[in-house]
Parts: structure tokens; C-alpha cells; sequence
């Protein structure tokens, strides 16, 4: 019977059409579900007068190298916690770093990016890969794949930026901040 035969053969090319089609758009779903924006909470003042405790902001995945001076998240691992924390990229691969009496010089430059510093005489010694002090060290000079970041509040202890744990790997940085979605009794 060849009305018998065409009809199996269309249902299977049917069922196996439909199938290709739903693994399809599942693979084109969940990959485009990693390039969309992230909303983030800031729980601390590190990186004021950026952001502050109680600021909310959005980021997109970052492709590619973050510029100097873009504000990045990046994973931190703390034993058995992940955390995401937001710091400014001020060093890229092949850049000089170094800080004095708590001025970043960059190449040989200091950035004009927001920075403050609370407690001047909060000075204390680096007990990390970075030698000197909170607010006097380096130069130091950025590997290849590693970002050298650091939070805007410059004497932030405990928390983490290059100082503290050297240069970031590239591949840590996971989103690059795109703007302010609320600020904790301001607006954006």
C-alpha cells in the first residue's frame, strides 16, 4: 500500500524535523541566555564614590579584554564561597602599575577614574604577592592574560583587589558594568 508507506514517512521525517528543530532552538536559547545583562547589588562601599552599600547595577558578559578603567566583575573564590565583586580594570597585559601615597600612576600617568581615600593613616603592609603598603607599592608590571584591578575606595582591607591577591586572570572577569540601575536614596 503506498499511501501506507508515504505517511510513515512523513510522520517519521515529521518527528525527527520537530526534534532537530526544539534541539535547535534550546542550544540558540541557552547560549543566548549567557549574553544577557545581569543585575547586580553592591553589599559594601568598596568601590565608592563609583557606587555605594545598597547601589544596584547592570552588566553584560564581557567579550574580549575589559579597556582601562572599566568597572568588571570578576570571581572571587573565599574556601568554599564564590563571590562576584565589581573593581575598575587599571592594568591590562604590558602595563606598569604602582601606587604612591595612595595616587595610582598607570604607565606613568595617574588616570583621572574616582578614587578616595577614607582613613589616610589606616597605612598597613601588603602580606600578598604585591610588596609595600596599602597606599605605596610597585611598580609592577601586568602579565600576559591578567588584569591588575582595584577597588575605588583605596583602603578597603580584607576585601579583594590586586594588592591583595596580584593580577587577575582574564578569564575570572566575567561581566563588564553598563550602568547604574538604582542608587540606595539618590538617583542613578
Amino acid at each position: 500500500m503506498p499511501g501506507t508507506t508515504a505517511a510513515r514517512l512523513i510522520a517519521r521525517w515529521g518527528c525527527t524535523s520537530t526534534l532537530l528543530v526544539l534541539l535547535g532552538g534550546l542550544a540558540v536559547l541557552t547560549r543566548g541566555f549567557t549574553a544577557l545583562p545581569s543585575t547586580y547589588y553592591m553589599t559594601g562601599d568598596s568601590m565608592a564614590p563609583t557606587l555605594g552599600a545598597g547601589d544596584w547595577f547592570v552588566a553584560r558578559p564581557l567579550t574580549g579584554r575589559p579597556k582601562s578603567g572599566d568597572l568588571v566583575v570578576m570571581q572571587f573564590r573565599d574556601g568554599d564561597s564564590l563571590y562576584h565583586v565589581l573593581r575598575r580594570a587599571v592594568g591590562l597585559p604590558g602595563d606598569t602599575v604602582a601606587m604612591r601615597d595612595g595616587l595610582l600612576w598607570v604607565n606613568d600617568r595617574a588616570p583621572a577614574w574616582p578614587a578616595r581615600v577614607v582613613a589616610p593613616r589606616a597605612e598597613r603592609r601588603l602580606d600578598g604577592p604585591i610588596r609595600g603598603t596599602i597606599y605605596n607599592w610597585g611598580p609592577v608590571v601586568v602579565g600576559p592574560e591578567s588584569v591588575f584591578v582595584l577597588s575605588d575606595t583605596r583602603d578597603m582591607l580584607g576585601w579583594p583587589d590586586s594588592r591583595f591577591i596580584g593580577a587577575v586572570p582574564a578569564d575570572r572577569l566575567e561581566d563588564r558594568m553598563m550602568f547604574v540601575l538604582w542608587r540606595r536614596g539618590r538617583n542613578p
